[in-house]
């Protein structure tokens, strides 16, 4: 019988502190570090990513 947990499907831990709200200003470097490793571009983000990377690409 598999003992497979629902916990050690993830690979950091669920427990961990998770901030509702990202603060902008916020200069705690583990913070920083979190929030950019777990950030998830999803299709809406990247349509705007390629749509302003295009339009800095023709700016000349």
């Amino acid at each position: 019988m598999d003992n497979t947990t629902v916990r050690n499907l993830f690979a950091k831990d669920i427990n961990r502190s998770i901030n509702g709200v990202v603060v902008a200003d916020d200069e705690k470097d583990e913070s920083i570090r979190q929030e950019l490793s777990e950030y998830v571009v999803t299709r809406e983000l990247q349509g705007h990513f390629a749509t302003l990377f295009k339009a800095l690409l023709d700016q000349d």
